[in-house]
Parts: C-alpha cells; sequence; structure tokens
C-alpha cells in the first residue's frame, strides 16, 4: 500500500523507496530523493537549450585577411564554400576592395538562402593608409578592440572542440602580412582546442624586397610565439609555382591558376563531398604535426586527373609531386599527409585498402627520411573518373622553402633597421631579431629529429 499523508503522493528516491512528498533524502535507504517530474522537466529544457545552441556552432571557420586574400576566400565561398553546412565566411581587410567584392556579387551572401553566410570586417583606423609594411597591419590589427567580438560571432569559440579554422592570406601586402598572424592568435586565444591552418601565398621571385621583407615577418610569427606555433598547420604557396600549376575542374573545364588553390581549400575542408562516406579529418593531421613538430607544409595538387588516362594512382601521384607549390627537398622530408577524393562511380573497383598500400609505397620509395604517413580518403559525387589529391609534405626547412623571403627580408632589414624609419615599418631591431630567431629555432628543431 502507497504511503499518502493527507492524500499527497508519495515521492521515489532512486531505489524505488516511498517516502513522503517534502522529504529529499530515502527514509529507508539514507540515497537522495527523485522527483521525476522535474528532473523530466529540466532534461528536457536542457534539450531545447542545446538544440538551439547548436544552430549557431560553425564546424569550419573560413577566414581571409588583405585584399588578396579576401578576394581568394571570396571566390572559394562563390565556387563551392556557401553550400558548406555549419560554416562561416569572414573577410577582414583594411581597404575597401572586399567591400566592392560584395556589393559585385551581392546576391549570393543571403544567409536564408545557403548555408553559410559570409561578412565583411574592415580593420579600424586603416581607410585612409596604406599598410605597405608589417609592422603597420599587425600594430592596426593588435590596437583593434573589436576584432575578437567579431570572431566569436563568426561563431569561433571554445564550446566546439573540434572546430577547424581556415585562414587563407597573401603575405607581401602590409595588410595580409601584418593582420594574418594578429587573428590566428586570437583565434587561439578564443578556442586553444581548435585546428589552425594557415594558408599563405608568398610573393613572387621578382617582388621588391619589401615584400619579402613582409612576408618573412608574417611567417616567423605564424611559426612562433610566446607559446610555440600559433598556426597548427602552415601551408605554403610559392607565386611563381601558383601561376605555372594547372588542373581540371569537376565539369572538365580547365582551372586558373587561383582556382587551383581555392580547388585546395575545398579539399581540405571536404566541401563538395558526400558527408556520408567522408574521411577527411584535419584533427588527425594537426595531431601529427604537434606530435612531431612539423608545421611547415608544401601542398601538391593534382587536379581533375583522368584515372583513364594516368592509368593508377602511382602516375596521379607524380603528378601532384610535380606540381609541388612551393620548393622540396625529399631527402627531408619526413611527414606525408594525403587526402584522395574519388569519384563514387569508380570508388568499388579501386578498394580503400590497395589505395593506401599503393600511395605508402610511392611514399617510401620517394622520401628516404619519411617518418610517418597519412592517406586520407573522400567520395565525390561527380559523374566522371577524375580523382583529386592533395599531398601535403612536411619536413623542409623554412630557409629552403621560403628561400626568396629569407633574402629578401636579410636585403631590407639593413634599411628597417635604421632609427628614422622605425615609425614607418613600425618595428625595431629588437623585433627583426625575433623574426630570424623564430624561423631558426623551427628549423633547428627539425634538425635535431
Amino acid at each position: 500500500m502507497s504511503l499518502q499523508i493527507n492524500g499527497v503522493k508519495p515521492v521515489l528516491c532512486v531505489q524505488g523507496h516511498e517516502n513522503r512528498h517534502d522529504s529529499e533524502w530515502c527514509r529507508y535507504c539514507g540515497t537522495a530523493i527523485m522527483d521525476y517530474g522535474t528532473e523530466l522537466q529540466q532534461f528536457l529544457s536542457t534539450l531545447i537549450e542545446q538544440e538551439s545552441h547548436l544552430k549557431f556552432v560553425r564546424d569550419r571557420i573560413f577566414l581571409g585577411t588583405g585584399d588578396q586574400g579576401s578576394k581568394l576566400l571570396n571566390d572559394f565561398y562563390i565556387d563551392q564554400g556557401r553550400m558548406i553546412k555549419r560554416a562561416s565566411f569572414l573577410l577582414i581587410d583594411s581597404s575597401g576592395d572586399a567591400q566592392k567584392l560584395i556589393s559585385r556579387d551581392s546576391e549570393v551572401y543571403s544567409e536564408v538562402e545557403y548555408n553559410s553566410p559570409l561578412f565583411l570586417y574592415r580593420i579600424p583606423g586603416s581607410s585612409n593608409r596604406q599598410l605597405c609594411y608589417y609592422g603597420l597591419g599587425e600594430r592596426l590589427s593588435s590596437n583593434d578592440t573589436t576584432l575578437s567580438d567579431r570572431l566569436l560571432r563568426a561563431g569561433i569559440n571554445a564550446v566546439n572542440g573540434k572546430q577547424t579554422v581556415f585562414l587563407v592570406s597573401a603575405l607581401g601586402g602590409g595588410a595580409g602580412s601584418g593582420i594574418a598572424p594578429n587573428v590566428v592568435e586570437r583565434v587561439k586565444m578564443l578556442n586553444p582546442e581548435s585546428n589552425k591552418l594557415a594558408i599563405v601565398v608568398t610573393p613572387a621571385g621578382d617582388e621588391p624586397d619589401s615584400a619579402h621583407f613582409n612576408a618573412f615577418c608574417s611567417l616567423s610569427r605564424l611559426i612562433k610565439s610566446d607559446h610555440g606555433p600559433l598556426a597548427d598547420m602552415l601551408i605554403l604557396i610559392d607565386y611563381d609555382r601558383l601561376m605555372n600549376a594547372n588542373g581540371i575542374g569537376s565539369i572538365g573545364n580547365e582551372l586558373a591558376a587561383e582556382a587551383i588553390l581555392t580547388h585546395m581549400v575545398g579539399i581540405l575542408s571536404a566541401a563538395g563531398t558526400d558527408p556520408a562516406f567522408t574521411q577527411t579529418d584535419i584533427d588527425y593531421f594537426v595531431k601529427m604535426s604537434r606530435s612531431t613538430g612539423v608545421y611547415v607544409y608544401t601542398p601538391c595538387i593534382a587536379a581533375g586527373r583522368s584515372l583513364e588516362i594516368f592509368g593508377n594512382l602511382t602516375n596521379i601521384m607524380e603528378s601532384a609531386l610535380a606540381s609541388s607549390l612551393s620548393p622540396i627537398d625529399s631527402e627531408n622530408i619526413t611527414l606525408s599527409l594525403a587526402i584522395v577524393q574519388i569519384p563514387k562511380k569508380i570508388l568499388p573497383r579501386l578498394k580503400e585498402g590497395s589505395i593506401k598500400i599503393e600511395i605508402n609505397k610511392w611514399n617510401k620509395e620517394k622520401f628516404p627520411n619519411l617518418k610517418g604517413s597519412v592517406v586520407q580518403i573522400s567520395q565525390s559525387d561527380i559523374g566522371t573518373d577524375r580523382i583529386d589529391l592533395c599531398l601535403l609534405l612536411g619536413g623542409n626547412r623554412l630557409a629552403y622553402t621560403a628561400q626568396h623571403a629569407r633574402d629578401g627580408f636579410n636585403r631590407f632589414k639593413v634599411i628597417a633597421e635604421k632609427e628614422a624609419w622605425e615609425q614607418e615599418f613600425a618595428l625595431n631591431p629588437s623585433s627583426l631579431a625575433e623574426f630570424e630567431q623564430a624561423v631558426a629555432w623551427y628549423d633547428n628543431n627539425l634538425s635535431t629529429d
């Protein structure tokens, strides 16, 4: 018979014993009293709140800094990015050029129509200034008190531990080179567990020394801060090599040089792949980078290679290596990370195990000092036999992969060290020494592994 006091139903403890309705502890076993109605209501309220919150969680954040970085990211957004779910795009600019991009294609930026919105943020105080040098861009970005809030509103936060942030920038100008490291540093503070990929383009060989000076300063900051590297993976692209790259798009169209870069961003972010199948896991790549101390990578791209024409994956790998987007010394490569996008119509005849065996065998033959090899496979929906392959090779020293930037820095620092130029460059001799030490620190760590 149930225990009732003045007609009030009893409450149960977690063991099922009946107690007075106002009891907090069971008089039989001493465990807590469970008010199932209240507990259920609290549980449902928590679910509703969490569901409302998750609607705004962004798994992938894409950032473009400077004029050229904003343009490249805008191109990717129009081509592939706007249909990516749970992503957001933010252009961070110091001039009005990015605004012109949005004005020109304003119809594609509707958050209602597309899964991923794109927004523009302009660094305050830069509209009437020409940011020719790294130091000026860094100073304006560092003094910006609202940038962190804008990054938060773009979706960067510590709630999402597996968040991946892709930053795209060209490092020759003062804006892209100066803003990029500060943005990555803020991302690291807002979400320390996020995966931070910096995809950067260094100047052409015939650019003036000041452009290479900017690039070297920016690279050094990205590779070393007070607490280690800012970027978990620094994907380094030489402009001259990018201009000579070629590839075929999903509809058989020839890809222009800049489109090769946006195509690579699509492969890395698994844009356009079947989410039910894709195995692209940047989180695993980042863990490999952190554990090995290899943070700088040369990308090798084989875009739209026909399996019928090339015959096998080995030949496609050779094609990718021939299209490396920064210099490679095969003797120093210690880490090889490969993403292969294969159309679903031909995937069954290739077999996942065979793909990995073939690529790992090729890696072993090409790179005698290789310590780690990772192969990830994703499935695309295109109706052809064309395969996309992105190979990231790490282990080369920055003094080698960024030689133009280093040499330009060494020549130009003679001017930058002069006291009369400190205001113009927003740098001092101690800063220049720190940049050199940062690159030496990274290269020396590779030598001692």
